[in-house]
């Protein structure tokens, strides 16, 4: 890679203004909101500025990645679930990290998995200790008129500091006027002045070590040794290791082939199993099962001894296998999840379980029509356009507000007639901005109890006693508090006086 300057008050002065920004921005309750967002677009804007101080132009993939950041932090302004604004904040964090990995050059099209996992940890190494760089006196990395300009600073700030203490001590005693103007100026309240520097500085600093490693790019090529030397597995070694745990996984389909496939059958025909056991106990464990079963499987390949033996077409054959097993152990689970939810409806925690468990099958799929091809770089980027369509996928179907809707559809029409348990009240409250359109217009549908529970909670989080604040601003708090504004005579009828919901 040719080495590259760094321009040092480019990177400074963009490291200040995202701490300062950050300072003005994060200090408010609620959120993410509109304060993430106008980051995320800060950031790319001195992407774009510190890139031109230093003479250089991300390529065409930098450039689109950075503005899937931009995109994916803007939507921190659309959806009010917890789960969900994280999913968003990551996605649009990775979308930054990947770009700086080669310094704006593209090669995600063709990475490795290890290589992907490599950028997203050196992009946050280099957030956390990339700023020592701006330090440096080498000619490679930081010119001599940025280090001249940063010392000019410095040493005037020095030179005047005495000369301002002791005039300005003189005037304030010889002018009653201009005393009361400094000490205006200079009554600071420690403690808070104190909390903004810091804020500002932690900022500051880990944005001035990502931007010096966009720059350079944030891949350590100090590592190209130990990359070098990692251990390479035989045929025979590799066809013997994944013939055993072929055996393990034939073995647990096998002997648990009823439960793992018989659903709601399985649970009424077993005695003393409830759907809870059945699903919940046992539907991460399969998902962990999958997602471990994957990377050991990528490891062993991308171990294995490039010369040609008759032994490699076993390890072909026993991965493939392996790959056929997973894709059983994730249709258990699906139909695990399907027998949990027949029996007691979608919440967004199933929704979303769900939709990480389609993007599992994704990937097992994709691994077995590329890795096992022996087209492995293809592998990668196809994880990981999966998990960006993941992320907005969910952000589509919005799985509070579908959660909430499903919960109320069951209370009210219960299947075969029989009459059905209230739907849990505190749930339906807990689910956030982004179901309470729906909850107050179908508030009536609800027994007392639980319409008394509800009305509280939406009046106490969303009424006009919690007033939003425009740097947390979101579209479905927004619309949250519109609706209960909206509602208002009816919902506080429902809550009724004192605190206790009980009829």
């Amino acid at each position: 890679m040719t080495a590259r300057r760094l321009p040092v008050a480019a990177i400074a002065t963009a490291g200040l203004g995202l701490g300062m920004a950050a300072d003005v921005l994060l200090r408010t309750e609620g959120g993410p909101g509109l304060n993430f967002a106008l980051l995320f677009w800060i950031l790319a804007a001195s992407v774009a500025a510190v890139s031109a101080a230093a003479g250089v132009r991300p390529g065409t993939e930098a450039r689109g990645w950075l503005a899937v950041g931009v995109v994916f932090g803007g939507l921190l302004v659309w959806r009010g679930s917890e789960l969900l604004n994280l999913a968003t904040f990551g996605a649009a964090a990775a979308a930054f990290a990947l770009p700086a990995f080669r310094g704006g050059r593209g090669w995600v099209g063709s990475a490795r998995i290890d290589e992907l996992v490599e950028a997203l940890a050196s992009s946050g190494l280099h957030a956390g200790l990339g700023a020592f760089r701006l330090f440096r006196g080498g000619a490679d990395e930081v010119s001599a008129q940025s280090r001249a300009t940063a010392w000019t600073v410095v040493r005037g700030l020095l030179l005047a500091a005495v000369p301002l203490a002791v005039f300005g001590a003189l005037f304030a005693s010889a002018d009653a006027v201009f005393a009361g103007l400094v000490r205006d100026v200079v009554a600071v309240d420690v403690r808070r002045f104190a909390g903004h520097a810091l804020a500002v500085g932690v900022v500051a600093w880990l944005a001035s070590g990502w931007l010096a490693g966009f720059v350079t790019g944030t891949r350590i090529d100090a590592l190209d040794p130990v990359r070098r030397a990692r251990p390479r597995v035989r045929a025979g070694e590799a066809a013997l290791a994944l013939g055993l745990v072929d055996v393990l996984f034939l073995a647990f389909v096998a002997v648990q082939a009823g439960a793992l496939f018989g659903g709601a059958v399985w649970v009424e025909r077993t005695e003393g199993l409830t759907y809870a056991a059945y699903a919940r106990e046992g539907f991460f464990q399969l998902v962990a099962a999958t997602a471990l079963g994957l990377p050991w499987l990528l490891g062993i390949l991308g171990l294995l001894d490039d010369r040609p033996t008759p032994a490699r077409w076993a390890v072909r054959a026993l991965a493939g296998a392996q790959v056929a097993l997973l894709v059983a152990i994730v249709a258990s689970a699906a139909v695990r999840m399907g027998a949990y939810v027949a029996a007691f409806g979608w919440t967004e925690d199933r929704m979303v379980a769900s939709a990480i468990l389609a993007w599992l099958a994704g990937v097992v799929l994709w691994f077995g029509a590329t890795v096992l091809r022996e087209r492995p770089r293809r592998f990668a980027v196809g994880v990981v356009a999966g998990a960006y369509a993941l992320v907005a996928g969910l952000l589509v179907l919005n799985p509070a507000a579908r959660s909430a809707r499903d919960q109320l559809d069951r209370w009210r029409q219960p299947d075969g007639g029989s009459p059905a348990q209230a739907p849990d009240a505190r749930y339906l409250a807990s689910l956030g901005s982004d179901a309470v359109p729906l909850l107050v217009n179908r508030l009536d549908e609800l027994p007392p109890e639980a319409r008394c529970i509800v009305a509280r909670r939406l009046v106490d989080r969303w009424g006009p006693a919690r007033s939003g604040n425009w740097r947390a601003w979101n579209r479905a708090d927004q619309s949250a508090r519109s609706a209960v504004r909206g509602a208002l005579p009816r919902l506080e009828a429902a809550r009724g006086p004192g605190d206790d919901c009980a009829r």
